[in-house]
């Protein structure tokens, strides 16, 4: 089966110029990450929209192993200076998602959130050279993971405030992302190999390597 993109522009709400290159950036992100994650049958689309990330003007959802969503805001003047870098690293980041939907599914705890949120960064940062901005940030993250610790068996922890933010229960924007991030860096430090290679493991494997 093939991948398929569509580029959902009937309003011209982007300029034909524009929607070529983003139809060629997209389509050659489709194919080298389809490729690397042995990826058949996903539908991608992207479309123009004003929910997207203020930083980057560019968002993205995997909800399906077969659908992904890729949302941009030409409008946001972040938009111009790095859509050619955030476009390919989210759709690799949905991509990976989308994998990982066929194998243990992206789950409903936190520690499986975790493990699926910081899989799908490290595989990102092949686009990036680096690690994706909402992997790093200023709190500090040993204490947040005391906090996440007796909830990772939760399925009721609080996906929005864990992963977006909540002034009123303290958790900074992005803590969920960030821990993910670190807790598979970890993982991969002591068991090798990469994103790819342990797309389908249980989020069980990674539970012991922030401190084990």
């Amino acid at each position: 089966m093939a991948n398929v993109l569509h580029l959902m522009n009937a309003g011209g709400l982007l300029p034909p110029e524009l929607a070529q290159e983003v139809r060629a950036v997209a389509e050659a992100a489709l194919t080298r990450h389809a490729a690397r994650l042995e990826l058949d049958g996903v539908d991608v689309a992207v479309r123009v929209a004003p929910w997207t990330l203020p930083e980057t003007g560019v968002l993205g959802y995997a909800p399906l192993p077969h659908f992904v969503d890729i949302t941009l805001t030409p409008d946001n003047p972040n938009f111009a200076g790095g859509w050619r870098t955030e476009l390919p690293a989210t759709l690799a980041h949905e991509l990976h998602h989308a994998r990982r939907w066929r194998g243990p599914g992206y789950g409903r705890t936190l520690l499986q959130a975790l493990v699926s949120e910081g899989l799908a960064q490290h595989y990102e940062v092949e686009d990036r050279g680096g690690p994706p901005p909402y992997a790093v940030i200023s709190a500090d993250l040993g204490g947040l993971w005391r906090r996440a610790h007796p909830l990772l068996d939760s399925a009721d922890y609080g996906h929005p405030a864990w992963f977006y933010g909540s002034e009123a229960q303290g958790l900074p924007r992005w803590a969920g992302y960030a821990l993910g991030y670190e807790l598979v860096r970890r993982f991969l430090g002591k068991e090798g190999g990469d994103a790819v290679t342990w797309a389908n493991a249980p989020a069980e494997e990674f539970r012991n390597a922030w401190s084990g």
